[in-house]
């Protein structure tokens, strides 16, 4: 049907781009009961752009010989736009084809269990989730690659707020007792609380740095941001001397590596700063048309989740994010609030970059000891949090989207 329907497309003279999504997931979670869960989907997004560069998206279960009417009739409700446009086709060096084990988590579970004895436990899960991605339009692009990654989740309490871990990874040796030590820790450390206000330095955690930065960054150094006017940012300036901000899609062990974008374009890693000085907005292929401006590849069609959705057209995101600080520290808590997991990420202005967040998991550190803090008010503004980034930990670890060790921040307001 792919076939058909693109050469159909030649033959009226529109551009036609159809992209497919083919997902296994499998699931053991626990609220009250086990359960297991199988999900197996197939799903289609169709864009195209008719003779007056009206750009129309229609997704459907199944593709049909209406299909390209159907996505026409929606073109017409579009304003003509000659930045719409379907990529040519490009070399792709690409990845190994990789899918999970979905045997893996039966026992990640028995030992996610074993959290049971010591906290009062909200829900636990593990999933395998193997996914194929597909991309072909009349321009040339035929790409297609599966991916797969495990997803594992728990969220526990003990006369305190609650308390969640997650890991996204590709390898089958998921490091599930490390997940539950790092619960059990936090839980002991926020049963007993103190409140805490004034300007400190505060240590934000990779859990934390995921929550904060792994939907703003995109947003904050996207092209449409730039020219728009709707980030605090400018291109060319420099933040932070010290700071190298990352988007790297290429490393194959991270979890959202790809080889290509969701418009089928070949991944690059972009070097979002470098020696602290904004260089390349992210953009897709739109945007890049648009302010004739170097494509990045970051078409992104995630909708808040780890697998690309097909019920979107492509803007602009980010894959695995890699934050650096060159000023490194063995003892980076000592004399901090650490912030580990926060309330409120969805009302930060991207224009400004304000935001005023609740940190429900956070301690002071003094000298090796930890007391935990009652909800604590942080309110700053993003762009200033990045210039005053003094350090980071040496232990640098992958948390969701984010590979960074922990980050010092100095004088941020607490209440």
């Amino acid at each position: 049907m792919y076939d058909k329907l693109i050469s159909r497309a030649k033959l009226m003279g529109i551009s036609l781009e159809i992209f497919s999504l083919k997902l296994k997931e499998y699931t053991i979670s626990k609220e009250k009961f086990y359960v297991p869960e199988n999900v197996e989907e197939i799903g289609y997004g169709i864009r195209v752009i008719d003779d007056k560069s009206r750009m129309g998206y229609i997704y459907m279960k199944k593709l049909d010989e209406n299909t390209l009417e159907q996505a026409l009739k929606i073109s017409k409700l579009g304003e003509p736009d000659k930045a719409n446009v379907l990529p040519q086709k490009q070399p792709i060096n690409k990845m190994s084809d990789y899918e999970v084990n979905p045997d893996v988590i039966k026992d990640v579970m028995i030992s996610l269990r074993e959290l049971e004895e010591n906290v009062n436990l909200t829900t636990i899960s593990a999933s395998a989730i193997n996914y194929e991605v597909s991309i072909f339009n009349t321009e040339g692009v035929e790409v297609r690659e599966k991916r797969g990654v495990y997803l594992v989740q728990a969220v526990a309490s003990k006369n305190t707020p609650e308390v969640y871990e997650i890991l996204v990874s590709k390898d089958p040796k998921i490091p599930v007792n490390k997940l539950k030590e790092n619960l059990l820790e936090k839980i002991k450390i926020m049963e007993n609380r103190e409140r805490l206000e004034g300007k400190r330095d505060v240590v934000f955690t990779q859990k934390a740095l995921n929550e904060l930065l792994s939907t703003a960054l995109p947003k904050l150094f996207s092209a449409r941001s730039f020219h728009k006017g709707t980030t605090p940012f400018k291109l060319g300036e420099i933040i932070n001397e010290g700071l190298e901000i990352i988007d790297d899609p290429l490393d194959s062990s991270l979890p959202f590596s790809r080889s290509f974008d969701d418009e089928g374009n070949p991944s690059k890693v972009v070097n979002i700063t470098d020696k602290g000085q904004v260089r390349s907005p992210l953009t897709n292929f739109y945007w890049s048309v648009k302010l004739t401006i170097e494509n990045t590849s970051s078409a992104s069609r995630q909708l808040d989740s780890i697998v690309p959705s097909y019920t979107i057209p492509p803007s602009i995101g980010s894959s695995n994010i890699v934050i650096r600080h060159n000023n490194v520290e063995s003892d980076i808590e000592d004399n901090s609030v650490v912030v580990d997991q926060l309330e409120g990420v969805n009302t930060i202005d991207y224009s400004s970059g304000d935001f005023s967040l609740i940190a429900n998991v956070s301690w002071l550190n003094e000298k090796g000891t930890k007391t935990g803090l009652k909800e604590v008010m942080i309110t700053g503004n993003i762009k200033q949090l990045l210039k005053n980034l003094v350090s980071s930990s040496k232990d640098v670890e992958n948390y969701g989207k984010i590979i960074s060790g922990k980050l010092r921040v100095s004088d941020l307001s607490i209440s």
